[in-house]
């Protein structure tokens, strides 16, 4: 029987960024880019698996039904003061799960080196910024950094939309309303909460994905309709301010 506590506190205490689990393997983390095996932990069996699902889930009927049609789940979980982004999917229909830790903490904005006219940008009325980069690279680190900024030095109304919702931020100078993405949750997909911001009054939109197209078209016309729209994406380096 794998027992998570221990394998989710080792992650912690090693500083993992990821923990990847797979059957008949032994649990990896991700530390510093490489993948290291917790050698004192077993080998994964089946009902390893199975028994993860169940602790990850914890009986959530509507989860439980969005991965049994889809064979796919994007989900979160907390344990001590440490957020977890889950995906399960399935392998030679066995799940797998990967899990990225996020901490509590966010480094503060002029800590992460980001040229100060990044700053300013977040001041215009209006206009659309991307965040970029490659997996693991610190864009979700960065982008919460950025929204923490304005929290604690506009008054904004800020509306995310996030599968899952990873940092929890408190409205602080501004207002801050966090929605989740997805069947069973506050909105069910991206294109459909992109287009219900432009009801809600918000000076700020912050889209954390791109999947479609129609989501892509929304965003670039709520940033021309009078909002500043801010975009996580993995796509090339761009901030466009329209006038």
């Amino acid at each position: 029987m794998i027992d998570m506590n221990k394998l989710l506190d080792e992650a912690i205490n090693q500083d993992a960024s990821d923990i990847h689990l797979v059957c008949e393997l032994k649990p990896m983390l991700r530390i510093r880019r490489r993948l290291e095996p917790i050698e004192s932990m077993d080998v994964l069996t089946v009902d390893d698996m199975n028994e993860i699902y169940d602790f990850l889930i914890a009986g959530n009927v509507e989860k439980d039904e969005v991965y049994k049609r889809t064979k796919r789940l994007d989900a979160s979980y907390e344990y001590k003061d440490i957020r977890l982004r889950v995906n399960v999917s399935l392998a030679n229909e066995i799940p797998v799960f990967t899990l990225r830790l996020i901490k509590s903490t966010l480094p503060k904005y002029e800590d992460l080196g980001i040229p100060d006219v990044v700053r300013r940008i977040t001041y215009q009325p209006q206009g659309l910024m991307l965040v970029t980069g490659k997996t693991n690279s610190g864009k979700t680190t960065t982008l919460n950094a950025l929204i923490d900024h304005i929290n604690e030095n506009q008054n904004r109304k800020i509306l995310t939309l996030e599968n899952p919702v990873e940092f929890r931020h408190h409205s602080k100078k501004s207002m801050i309303v966090q929605k989740e993405v997805g069947e069973g949750r506050d909105v069910l997909n991206f294109s459909d909460g992109v287009k219900n911001s432009l009801r809600e009054d918000c000076d700020i939109l912050v889209i954390g994905e791109i999947r479609d197209k129609e989501t892509m078209e929304a965003g670039i016309e709520m940033a021309e309709s009078g909002h500043l729209v801010i975009r996580n994406t993995s796509y090339k380096i761009l901030c466009r301010n329209n006038r």
